[in-house]
């Protein structure tokens, strides 16, 4: 079955078709169109002057609604990332009120290219905290990729048996949402273990050491740690400083004279910086590892851990350090503010 309507150039050629004598049935077939489309063409140039094209008839629908509140929504949004669609209707009745909530995400998605995205979760940061981290990676941004090799980065990350799940499904309309497979499991204190590790880009993977439980890393512990993984990699690793962040554990007064006393400089590194800290991808990575693996006890979850971090490679340690240009680069364009890192 043919079309109804036809575009201009369509009924330009089959006007021609119609005064070189060619019968409807024809006409209709060349423009692949309905016969009725091409009776209601003619019936339309009746009443216009020759050579003159039918203009095509006004849509039926309603006109968009919020096409004059354009301007309106979009500095609304940009103002507020977090504001919803209904909350839009409800800022503004006069202009909203009779438009459905439906159509506003609509023209927020597909008119003003302003989706609906998941937020990327980073900490939050005073004046303060910006100063200081525009402040050291304005002192570092001359550091070359060959000096970044030689920093022995260090952490501690937690690991937890059960690790939240994504929050979204793909679930069918007839299927209810409290069903087991499209719920996300939860428990309220999971087991987990704190892990204390390091690294160099010139030597890949150091020390790594996981705290006892229910045991915080403080100024006494903490050294243990240093003693035990860091003094000989740190030595294996030809490193030149260390890197550790600005935890109260690292900066006791203890700690500060056991690392002078080995003569091993330190980075006085910003509070609240993740991003800067290449290492904090590795744990990333190995919780998205251990997820996948799903260990059932404590034992096994170590376990796992220690072979995942046995097994990265020198490569990917080298590439996180080397990375550090980059991401103090970024700092700076953006003033102080979290990057993608």
């Amino acid at each position: 079955m043919g079309r109804n309507k036809l575009s201009n150039e369509e009924k330009t050629r089959a006007l021609t078709l119609l005064k070189e004598g060619a019968s409807v049935i024809r006409v209709a077939a060349e423009v692949n169109v309905t016969r009725m489309a091409i009776y209601n063409l003619k019936k339309a140039v009746e009443s216009l002057p020759p050579g003159t094209v039918p203009p095509r008839k006004p849509g039926s629908g309603a006109p968009k609604k919020t096409s004059r509140t354009d301007k309106i929504m979009r500095r609304e949004v940009l103002n507020d990332p977090a504001i919803t669609a209904a909350e839009l209707k409800k800022n503004h009745p006069a202009l909203l009120g009779n438009v459905s909530v439906r159509t506003i995400q609509h023209r927020l998605q597909i008119s003003l290219k302003l989706p609906t995205r998941r937020a990327a979760k980073k900490p939050l940061l005073t004046e303060a905290m910006k100063k200081k981290r525009l402040s050291f990676c304005k002192r570092y941004r001359q550091w070359t990729p060959e000096q970044w090799k030689k920093v022995m980065f260090s952490d501690e990350s937690t690991f937890r048996l059960v690790r939240m799940a994504s929050t979204t499904v793909r679930r069918p309309s007839d299927v209810s949402r409290y069903h087991p497979k499209y719920t996300v499991k939860t428990v309220k204190h999971p087991d987990s273990v704190m892990v204390w590790g390091g690294f160099s880009g010139n030597k890949g993977r150091g020390g790594l050491y996981f705290l006892p439980k229910n045991v915080t890393m403080k100024g006494a512990n903490y050294i243990e740690v240093l003693r035990d993984h860091l003094l000989v990699p740190y030595a294996i690793h030809e490193c030149e400083v260390f890197m550790q962040d600005s935890a109260p554990a690292h900066r006791s007064k203890v700690v500060q004279k056991f690392l002078t006393d080995n003569n091993i400089p330190v980075l006085d590194w910003p509070g609240n910086s993740p991003d800067l800290n290449p290492i904090e991808n590795a744990w990333n990575e190995m919780k998205k590892a251990i997820a996948k693996k799903r260990p059932t006890n404590i034992n096994e979850l170590k376990q796992a851990l220690t072979k995942l971090w046995v097994e990265m490679d020198l490569s990917y340690f080298t590439k996180l350090a080397t990375s550090m240009p980059k991401r103090i680069g970024m700092v700076i364009q953006y003033k102080g503010n979290m990057t993608k890192y």
